[in-house]
This record gives C-alpha cells, structure tokens and sequence, in this order.
C-alpha cells in the first residue's frame, strides 16, 4: 500500500507511537482491550508470607555434652526444662540403675542452661553405662524430654569392704568385701557405697539398709584426723532410735577402716546436735 500524498515517512511512525500510547492511558474509553495486550513493564514479583518460627529440627530440651568416666561420673550438659530441674542417672551393662543424681541448670528459665553433675558409681557397673539425662513431668510426673548416651567403663577396679547392719539388730553390723570403681575420694566412695545399701548378693546374706529413703551427703572433710560427715537434713530424724543407732554404727566402722580417720562426726544440715534424732 502505498502513503497518502503529503504524507512524511517520520510523520507515520509519530503518528503509529503515539495512537496505543494515548489509548492506553484511557482505559476507561474501551479503545484496546487490555486483555490482548502485552505491556512491555515488568512485574514486580509477590512477597512471600512470612513463616512463623518453629524449633529447628532434631532440637532437644536436654543434651549430654560430655561424660568424663570416672569415680564419680562426671556428666556436663544443657537444659531447658521447668524451674531449671535436671535428673540424671546411669545405668549398668544390663540396664540396672547404679546411680542417680538432681542437679539445678544455671541460667534464665527457659533458655538452654548449663548442668553438671557428680554420680558416685558404688558396685562394678560391667564394661560400659548409659548415661540418661531428663525430667520430671509436673503434671504427673512421667519421665519426659530424655536423653542417653553410652560410654565406655574402664575405671580400674578395687576392693573394699562396708559394714552395713543385718537382720531388725540395731548394733550388729557384718563387713560385706565388694569390687567397685576406683576413686581418689575414698572417704566419700564408702559413704556413699552406705547410703546405697547393700547389693543382690549383700542382701540375700542378711545386710539391710540402714539409710531412709532420700538421704544424702553434703560434704566429706577430714581436719587433723577428724572426719565430718554432713548429710542432708533428711537425717535429721530418720523415724526411731534403733535406725539412728543403726546408721552411726554403719558409717562409724565403714569409715574407721582408714588410716588417717581417728574420728568420724556426723552432721545433718551442718548440725550436730540435731542428726540422727529418732
């Protein structure tokens, strides 16, 4: 086809531009259907919604970071559990409990606080332990948020001997010889090795336990032959005059075997006086 007479070749481009440009401005007229349109802009891309947070994968409430085998087992970690609680335990070659210790992480409720604690290991626990961290449920007291790691075990072994009572005597104690980890703290090994209680093997021979249920050591010190023993203030009174007689005769001779202690003293929350009461 040819141009209109008169009719510059620039003019009709200038004229081709500016037609689409002006109906695209007005819309609102139906010139163009803008569905057959392409607009050479560019879109801007959607943002994406933002995602709430959630715990990262595989994220505990309670990790066992190290475990140092030795006499006591000592078990170092993090927790983020209620009111900074923290149980620990180990268990035996076959899965028998050997020791049990509550700890307080340190640190602001809620975050992922450090712990530590000492498990004093009283028979021989076999080749290996496992080693369990968690907490108690406040609701009903299920053990939840737990935790295990299993070490190998091979604390040289040694023998010593306890004196724990026998049968419903309150003065009569029976020296029961048994294999245990070796410990530096040989004060503190037999006093726990006591509260323990006797084994499968000490009992069917007659031993009982003298200690009532949760009882514990605060602190072993010897001074210029003196030997304190400081339990909690459970054994403040432990439910009779023969269990208290039954007990200091217990630690009295397990401890005496050593050749440095002239002289056991029992106390109970840092009293003398108020240990032991029947």
């Amino acid at each position: 086809m040819g141009k209109p007479p008169g009719v510059t070749a620039s003019a009709i481009v200038a004229i081709s531009l500016y037609v689409p440009l002006f109906s695209c401005a007005s819309p609102e007229k139906g010139a163009i259907d803008s569905s057959s349109v392409s607009s050479p802009a560019i879109a801007t891309p959607a943002r994406p919604e933002p995602k709430p947070e959630s715990k990262p994968s595989g994220s505990l409430e309670i990790y066992i970071d190290s475990v140092v085998p030795a006499n006591p087992l000592v078990v170092s970690g993090r927790a983020r559990t209620f009111e900074n609680t923290v149980q620990v335990r180990a268990r035996d070659a076959e899965g028998n409990i050997v020791a049990a210790e509550h700890v307080m992480s340190v640190g602001e409720m809620g975050h992922h606080n450090p712990y530590t604690a000492e498990l004093w290991i009283t028979r021989d626990p076999g080749p290996r332990l496992t080693v369990e961290a968690f907490e108690y449920s406040a609701k009903d007291g299920s053990v939840r948020s737990l935790t295990s790691k299993v070490v190998p075990y091979g604390v040289e072994r040694m023998r010593l001997t306890l004196y724990l009572p026998v049968g419903n005597d309150c003065i009569q104690t029976r020296a029961f010889a048994r294999v245990v980890p070796k410990s530096v703290g040989m004060a503190r090994l037999l006093v726990e090795a006591v509260i323990a209680g006797p084994d499968g093997a000490e009992k069917a021979a007659g031993a009982v336990a003298p200690f009532p249920p949760g009882s514990d050591v605060n602190s072993v010190v010897l001074r210029d032959g003196a030997l304190t023993v400081d339990f909690n203030e459970r054994l403040r009174n432990v439910g009779g005059s023969c269990a208290a007689t039954a007990i200091r005769h217990s630690v009295t001779r397990t401890l005496s075997q050593l050749p440095t202690v002239k002289r056991v003293i029992i106390t109970a929350g840092g009293s003398d006086k108020l240990a032991l009461q029947p």
